[in-house]
């Protein structure tokens, strides 16, 4: 079976905690960072973010999408998954960069915090709503028991897929925005 390397699978689980932790101790008020400790601790969380970020991005451009299936993948599932890790990535590192352009707003006290805090809760905004759709798309996936669970996932462990009505119904569904996206797109 194919499966993720054990530091791909460090890194997702690395910036999964980090993500989680930086999302419960945001900083509600930017006027907190005037404390300097607290605003050094944010530069130092978001740089070792980053970072983190970076080194799976790198590490994990070469590695296949989807990687663990039993099944080759429709091309619109690809273009899907692709389009939804890139979204990830880039909500990701966008999160600790305009964090660390408010930083240096604040630290050298210049304008523009307007466009950077903008960007900042844009970013954070995208974040939830890719974030929320891979998970979504991970489980979902584990139900069917396409394989992709169990290269990255070290718990709950799929066994086959879940046989009902609903399902079938929503692979209908799926196949059929799978044709329009490879027809729109010119996958085939």
């Amino acid at each position: 079976m194919n499966t993720h390397t054990t530091i791909s699978k460090f890194t997702h689980w690395t910036f999964t905690v980090l993500y989680a932790y930086g999302i419960f101790k945001q900083v509600d008020d930017l006027e907190d960072l005037e404390d300097t400790s607290l605003l050094n601790f944010e530069i130092v969380f978001a740089i070792a973010f980053l970072v983190i970020v970076l080194i799976r991005y790198f590490y994990m451009r070469g590695t296949p999408t989807l990687l663990g299936a039993h099944e080759e993948m429709r091309k619109g599932h690809l273009f899907i998954a692709k389009t939804v890790h890139q979204l990830v990535y880039f909500s990701l590192i966008m999160l600790p960069t305009t964090g660390l352009v408010i930083a240096a707003l604040i630290s050298f006290d210049m304008r523009g915090m307007g466009i950077a805090i903008g960007l900042h809760e844009f970013s954070a905004s995208l974040s939830y709503l890719v974030i929320i759709t891979h998970i979504g798309a991970s489980l979902y996936s584990r139900l069917k028991g396409e394989g992709i669970w169990n290269a990255m996932v070290p718990v709950w462990k799929e066994e086959g897929k879940v046989n009902s009505d609903l399902f079938t119904k929503l692979e209908t569904v799926e196949d059929k925005a799978y044709d329009l996206i490879e027809k729109i797109f010119r996958l085939n």
